[in-house]
């Protein structure tokens, strides 16, 4: 394990160099000790890899030993370069990025997200890491046990000229075929007067980790809520589209979560915070259960790909 100069939020991410002879065969036979390390850290952070391109991090992805995963519905438009190579969720570069799961919001979701930098942003821009292990511990307990029991409720609406098409999000071509998609998935939907559809999905807020067994915040509470987003753009929203927003959450018998609540939330991500600083050729695995992702404002323009997965049985 390579020598890294630690910020106090730096401290508990493990980083290994690969060679720059076979690096692929490398990862190969490193597999076992980086799934080690997930399960201890949540994260594991591999600098020197040849990732310029999304064959690259495929190569990196089976050497690893991790199937793909196929995400049942997307949050926006993202670009599938093949291969279950993927860009990041859309979002301004100027803006931070809450943290979140990846398909924390979908009855199958992946368990392992591989990130690859091809070029790293300009300045000071981090990816920011929470162990979702240790987060519920710094929430208010009445929020964490009324999440523990009730679960959480995602609340969304497919705007025509908004966003993506429910067509794009569910891969699906007609309502037919979004009805199966619904069937399985666990979602009810209903169609508002001028076609506009609004889904309602429960979910647990807290699970179990599969192996470990160890209690982890997973839901997206924080990062779909409406009152996390800055005030003008709320008020516009809500002026347009009245209570179907395009995305909301509560709690998971349907009563809203108060400004006190996003804002413990959002602290409780920041109290068990790790940053990753990028450079060219890092790959960042993170276990989704344990590990949510977010980031700080980036300058310049930035180029990472992202692999979604889980190990292959």
């Amino acid at each position: 394990m390579s020598e890294t100069v630690p910020t106090p939020c730096e401290e508990r991410l493990p980083s290994f160099d690969a060679p720059g002879d076979s690096p692929y065969a490398w990862l190969r036979d490193t597999a076992e000790t980086l799934r080690h390390h997930l399960l201890v850290h949540g994260a594991v952070l591999v600098h020197g890899l040849p990732l310029d391109g999304p064959g690259g991090l495929a190569e990196a992805r089976d050497a690893l030993g991790i199937a793909g995963h196929t995400p049942t519905e997307a949050f926006n438009d993202r670009t599938d370069f093949g291969d279950g190579i993927l860009s990041p969720i859309t979002w301004p570069g100027d803006r931070m990025l809450c943290p979140f799961q990846e398909g924390s919001f979908s009855r199958t979701y992946p368990t392992r997200v591989l990130t690859a930098c091809v070029t790293p942003p300009d300045g000071d821009g981090r990816t920011h890491l929470s162990d979702t292990r240790r987060l519920i511990e710094h929430l208010p307990k009445p929020l964490a046990d009324r999440v523990r029991t009730l679960g959480w409720t995602l609340a969304r609406s497919f705007h025509e000229g908004f966003g993506i098409s429910w067509r794009q999000a569910f891969s699906v071509a007609d309502r037919a075929a979004l009805d199966d998609v619904f069937e399985a998935a666990g979602i009810e939907a209903r169609w508002l007067p001028g076609g506009t559809l609004h889904t309602v999905r429960h979910r647990p807020g807290v699970i179990a980790h599969p192996v470990t067994g160890e209690e982890c915040w997973f839901n997206q509470i924080s990062f779909l809520n409406a009152g996390n987003l800055d005030p003008a753009e709320r008020a516009i929203m809500t002026k347009a589209f009245g209570e179907y927003l395009p995305m909301n959450s509560y709690l998971g018998d349907g009563s809203p979560f108060s400004d006190e609540d996003l804002a413990a939330i959002l602290h409780a991500y920041d109290a068990v915070r790790t940053d990753v600083r990028w450079r060219s050729g890092d790959l960042l695995i993170t276990d989704n259960i344990i590990t949510a992702q977010g980031r700080s404002a980036f300058e310049g323009s930035p180029e990472f790909l992202i692999a979604l997965g889980g190990d292959t049985p």
